[in-house]
């Protein structure tokens, strides 16, 4: 490792090759400066391996060419809008003030978006403009246009890439201000490198489960994450006298099914419970076995605002045989023989004879269970108004056999992240700056952006936009 490094002395050194810190790189080298990445994964790349690579912003080339009008502001507010006021503001300022540019300097490297794109929304709460958008190979698109241009920087010698190496410990002089970063090869030959500058982009803690539930007081339910999120970008900063926040804004999806209960689990299934794709047939308890949501609420957020209220995340979902045979299927890309073996097999599947049953088997209060069905029956018998406000009640449930579903909350990213100021500097704990330490990317927080909510391109977008901000205006080489 020695050998590729004839310097040890950078402008720019950035911790994580991913969203973020490949866009920081590129924009540095190409204002002249003499950039370092140190990946701990064997290649760069990272969450873009495993994204959906979706988009969101304004004034984009994709909106002009389809006569969209758009503005950041309408931006903004449609952001703040939708997760009520709960991310960052500066931050998200940030985003949709600039976001529309990272999205043209894309365009011009050769991005181009998936068809019929943008569009509104898709799974989640939609916008009230058409902006959001993705490429057909979802992250491996973004990737794609930026590699080529690395690739340039590499060649001319501007950028040099670390990989299979891991940042240890950051170089602070005695006023705490950061001059570098100590890293150590896989095969343990260790570094000391300077740098005028350095940046954390290092992705968040969505796989090291222990750090997950320390910091946001919830359990790491699934095993999805990119494995080398593991929070050393969280530790780094703290070293250094930063602080995290934004813990508060965990909120967890709705609609999937566990392989078991382990914890973390892998994701087996996700349900159909999106009810502007599908309205909803079943009913929705948690484990004492009370309705606690109305089902065909249109809005995701509100529904998975209301199970992060349940216990364990976790809820079921009920149906009779009437609802099976009936209702468009729950689990759309399964036949019908394959979701009726499931109740014979799956640990997270019950059919029982009776609804007393069907609550011991599932680990629902059984009472409460019988209760709740019957209410709900009564209110559509009676044509009274649902207590939950729920409109589409098409058929009681009342036909044995009865059916449960087990569905667990479970999230793809860490919510607590670096404070920074709107400069993405790291802040310390006093509230000042501590100099020429930055960060970028979900280390910040998957909810500074995005906020308690499920907010259309509010990761990857953020990550791309803070990182081309970074290298092209706010760093000074």
């Amino acid at each position: 490792m020695r050998k590729l490094l004839r310097e040890t002395e950078f402008d720019l050194i950035v911790i994580g090759g991913g969203t973020a810190g490949i866009p920081i790189a590129i924009c540095a080298a190409d204002r002249g400066a003499n950039v370092l990445i140190v990946e701990k994964a064997h290649q760069v790349g990272g969450t873009l391996f495993m994204s959906h690579g979706e988009m969101a912003a304004a004034n984009t080339v994709f909106q002009k060419a389809q006569n969209i009008d758009d503005s950041s502001q309408l931006f903004y507010d449609d952001i703040m809008r939708i997760n009520k006021g709960t991310s960052d503001p500066a931050l998200t300022r940030l985003w949709a003030d600039y976001g529309g540019e990272t999205i043209d300097w894309l365009a011009k490297n050769g991005f181009k978006t998936a068809q019929g794109t943008p569009v509104r929304g898709k799974s989640y709460d939609p916008f009230e403009t058409a902006r959001y958008l993705w490429g057909d190979a979802q992250g491996i698109s973004i990737l794609n246009v930026l590699q080529p241009m690395l690739a340039r920087h590499v060649g001319r010698g501007n950028i040099k890439v670390l990989v299979s190496t891991e940042v240890t410990d950051l170089i602070r002089d005695r006023a705490g201000e950061v001059r570098g970063i100590v890293a150590k090869s896989d095969d343990g030959v260790r570094l000391d490198l300077k740098g005028r500058n350095t940046v954390i982009a290092t992705g968040g803690c969505a796989a090291n489960p222990s750090m997950y539930e320390n910091l946001h007081g919830v359990p790491l339910y699934s095993r999805l994450a990119y494995p080398y999120s593991q929070g050393d970008g969280l530790t780094l900063g703290l070293s250094a006298d930063g602080f995290l926040r934004g813990a508060e804004n965990y909120i967890s999806s709705f609609g999937s099914v566990t392989a078991d209960n382990r914890i973390p689990s892998a994701l087996y299934a996700t349900l159909d419970l999106n009810s502007t794709e599908r309205l909803p047939w079943e009913v929705f308890v948690n484990a004492a076995g009370k309705r606690f949501v109305q089902e065909d609420h249109p809005s995701v957020g509100h529904r998975a605002r209301a199970l992060d209220r349940q216990p364990g995340h976790r809820c079921w979902v009920i149906f009779d045989q009437s609802v099976l045979e009936q209702a468009p299927s729950i689990l759309p890309k399964w036949p019908k023989d394959r979701i009726e073996q499931e109740f014979h097999s799956h640990p997270m599947f019950f059919r029982a004879a009776s609804l007393a049953e069907l609550g011991g088997k599932a680990g629902i209060h059984p009472a409460n269970l019988r209760q709740s069905i019957e209410n709900y029956n009564s209110g559509i018998r009676r044509r009274n108004p649902d207590q939950f406000g729920r409109v589409h009640r098409p058929s009681m449930i009342n036909s044995p056999p009865f059916y449960a579903i087990q569905s667990q909350g479970w999230t793809l990213k860490s919510f607590a992240g670096l404070a920074v100021d709107r400069n993405l500097q790291v802040l310390s704990t006093t509230g000042k700056p501590i100099g020429n330490l930055y960060a970028a990317g979900e280390v910040l927080g998957g909810g500074s952006t995005g906020g308690k909510a499920f907010t259309n391109g509010s990761n990857v977008t953020p990550a791309l936009t803070f990182g081309r901000l970074l290298g092209r205006k706010i760093l000074v080489f």
